[in-house]
């Protein structure tokens, strides 16, 4: 598994999402390696990464990602790398000192009990899709994930680089991760997280419903949540500034007070995309 080793300061490793690379954190990579040793994962079959059967089931993913990866960092994951993260943390609990969810859920697939996720039935037509035409269904991926962001051109384009058409991961490594986003349930592991949490989520995501963190709430009571004004599913590239931030106060410790958004400043910063908590 390929590891880019970058910054100096406390470790933090950085996982992506599915059918991405690490080369997606690389604006967000170069203003935090500044202050953080950043270990940036391209998971099997994705990146520089080669691929090997069964490299993504969540236990030997996790237990290759341990011997890989510092005794104790920071943990953050987008989308599937959060799920990741999640379970990582769930079984190296003493590795893990804090965790941030980046537009993750602990459940991608809408159950009984939880109404705040996408129909099963999608990722099984993008399954189904990958086998016919996998560059199309690739492309029309980052269209959902950046749909509805304030800046949403801008983000298909930027996702568009990082994913490198010319050098796709492999199509085995795709179809595991879309089993991962399908079959994977981590509410439980969620609840049992004893590090400080922190989840961050764009109010226009179309994969994750807002109200996903009201719910997260009610699974881990200690879990911090903050929605971002106008981004979608990549806020690290929509709103990178308040990103940044959010992932800077939470790792050193310092308070993020709610905006008033009855004062002028409140609607200037809303404007502006500033986050809420």
């Amino acid at each position: 598994m390929h590891i880019n080793v970058i910054g100096q300061g406390p470790d933090l490793v950085m996982l992506h999402g599915w059918s991405m690379n690490s080369a997606v954190w690389h604006d967000l990579a170069e203003s935090l390696a500044s202050n953080f040793t950043l270990h940036l994962v391209d998971l099997p079959g994705h990146g520089q990464s080669s691929w090997q059967e069964k490299a993504l089931e969540l236990e030997v993913l996790v237990n290759n990602l341990a011997n890989k990866l510092p005794e104790t960092a920071y943990w953050l994951g987008w989308s599937l790398g959060g799920l990741i993260s999640i379970a990582f943390t769930n079984r190296f609990p003493e590795r893990v000192n804090k965790l941030i969810l980046i537009a993750a859920t602990p459940c991608f697939v809408q159950k009984e009990d939880w109404s705040c996720a996408m129909d099963a039935a999608i990722f099984k037509q993008f399954s189904d899709n990958l086998n016919n035409n996998q560059t199309e269904t690739l492309q029309r991926f980052l269209v959902l994930q950046a749909r509805g962001s304030q800046h949403s051109r801008e983000t298909i384009r930027r996702l568009s680089d990082q994913l490198a058409i010319e050098n796709p991961p492999k199509a085995q490594a795709l179809q595991a991760g879309l089993k991962l986003l399908i079959e994977t349930d981590m509410r439980k592991e969620l609840e049992t997280v004893l590090c400080p949490v922190k989840m961050i989520l764009g109010d226009r995501d179309t994969l994750i419903p807002k109200q996903m963190l009201q719910y997260a709430k009610q699974i881990q009571t200690n879990v911090q949540t903050s929605l971002l004004a106008g981004a979608g599913h990549a806020p690290f590239i929509s709103q990178a500034v308040e990103c940044q931030q959010h992932i800077e106060y939470f790792l050193n410790d310092r308070p993020l007070h709610e905006i008033d958004f009855c004062s002028e400043q409140g609607k200037n910063n809303a404007k502006s995309g500033v986050y809420t908590e």
